[in-house]
């Protein structure tokens, strides 16, 4: 080794007989370290000179990481675990529309994933905003009549819709804004708001008018920073579905005040009364990015693909660079699965009409079971109807009950789950006190023994004469 250093351009002068370099030998042989090494590596605790090492370890948390907060996790790690362990557990608090098996992703989608994992063309980096095939598809089918055509480069592939709400949110999130959000609503978008330093400020759905929008309070919300107005057509938790009526006149509001959309639409077309209606169709000048996805629709949330579309027929959002954002946000994460976009056209075209319409005829059927079952136990409303999705929200008449089970909804859920081992979610986890909201993708079957249960607790605990 000597030698061959000896031969080192610049190293001809290094003495290879001196002490330092018969010093060197024989640590060689050793494996003992030099005194700074050892020092360096904490062998001693100290270095060259003797001193105490300066330097200790300071390991710290991200603030806006640590800072993260789930209401939904935050209220229900106060019951979970509390089931009645006499009782089978049944969960209708979970939304997830595959948790029985009933309901499952169609064959052809199956299928197309299958084709693309086993061609073995799929199994590259992708472009940040997702294949090209992919988008066309997606600009394809969402589309909306009195807009310009969507085109690919309209479209954000995305790791399901949640990381497209939070595209959304961040880039337009600009240093003290706020934005509105619906409410009740789905938590998630306080959680990203707060991630990305944006003040959310709430607007009111009303529950004894379709859980509609209250377009005249938007107006008092709004001022020099709000950035946006959030809109979930069809709503979690509320099932409403908006009239195309309503979705114009709170749009025209939308635009009198200069505020872009972002449409959660990750449940549209899945309506059994109300005919659906994409927020971009309701306005031919608002922009609006809207995000959707494979979970709920096509009944596959495990997936995790989900897209954002820009509607901006203006140039309102170009001329701010909000896709040049977006394309940024998604070169963070380099898009979803190859394999899943590359099947994406082939689901999107090749999905028959006949599988959507029998989701949505077990959807309307578990629908129905549920309002009823609900309005036949005493202590119970349901203010609207609903009319998609795969939520219903039932108000609690605290005045029904007795023994302050119902004192609020938090204790009320926590009661049922001890007793009945049903699961509900509280009306605070989206900012909803006095509601529940039951998830009713179960089958009828299961439905009936579930209420079967909250029956007997509430009858159980009603309010003496």
């Amino acid at each position: 080794l000597e030698v061959a250093i000896s031969r080192l351009p610049g190293m001809a002068s290094v003495d290879t007989t001196s002490e330092d370099a018969a010093a060197s030998r024989k640590r060689a042989r050793t494996g003992a370290a030099p005194a700074a090494l050892a020092a360096a590596a904490g062998q001693d605790g100290a270095g060259a000179n003797g001193a105490k090492r300066a330097r200790m370890w300071n390991v710290r948390i991200g603030e806006r990481a640590a800072g993260i907060l789930n209401p939904i996790r935050e209220i229900m790690d106060k019951i979970a675990g509390k089931e009645n362990p006499r009782k089978r557990l049944i969960s209708l608090a979970q939304g997830d529309p595959t948790a029985y098996p009933h309901l499952r992703p169609g064959d052809v989608m199956v299928r197309a994933v299958v084709a693309t994992v086993t061609g073995g063309v799929s199994n590259g980096y992708q472009p940040s905003q997702g294949s090209g095939p992919a988008r066309a598809a997606v600009a394809e089918a969402f589309s909306v009549h009195g807009r310009p055509p969507l085109k690919p480069s309209d479209v954000f592939m995305t790791l399901g819709c949640s990381e497209a709400l939070s595209h959304c949110i961040a880039a337009l999130a600009a240093r003290g804004s706020n934005i509105l959000l619906p409410r009740p609503g789905f938590c998630l978008y306080e959680v990203l708001c707060n991630y990305h330093g944006v003040e959310p400020r709430y607007y009111d759905l009303l529950p004894h008018q379709g859980w509609q929008i209250d377009a005249s309070q938007l107006a008092t919300l709004v001022d020099e920073n709000t950035c946006a107005l959030l809109i979930n057509n069809p709503s979690n938790p509320c099932g409403a579905v908006y009239p195309g009526a309503h979705l114009k006149a709170v749009l025209a509001v939308a635009e009198e005040l200069c505020l872009p959309v972002i449409a959660d639409e990750v449940y549209a077309e899945m309506t059994f009364g109300e005919p659906y209606v994409a927020c971009a169709a309701a306005s031919s000048s608002v922009p609006v990015l809207s995000v959707c996805a494979l979970s709920k629709r096509w009944l596959a949330p495990g997936w995790r693909l989900g897209w954002i579309t820009v509607h901006d027929a203006e140039g309102i959002l170009a001329r701010a660079a909000v896709p040049e954002t977006l394309l940024k946000l998604c070169q963070v994460s380099l898009g979803p699965s190859a394999p899943l976009q590359a099947a994406l056209p082939q689901i999107l075209r090749g999905t028959p009409k006949e599988w959507y319409e029998k989701v949505l005829k077990d959807l309307e059927e578990s629908a129905k079971c549920c309002v009823r079952r609900c309005r036949e136990i005493p202590g119970f409303e349901v203010c609207t109807e609903p009319q998609g999705s795969m939520y219903c929200m039932v108000r609690i008449k605290k005045e029904a009950f007795g023994g302050g089970v119902a004192d609020n909804d938090v204790d009320f859920a926590g009661q049922l789950l001890a007793e009945e081992s049903i699961a509900v979610l509280p009306g605070q986890c989206f900012n909803a006190p006095g509601f529940f909201r039951v998830v009713f993708a179960a089958p009828p079957e299961v439905l009936n023994e579930a209420f079967d249960r909250i029956e007997s607790f509430c009858r159980r605990h009603a309010a003496k004469a």
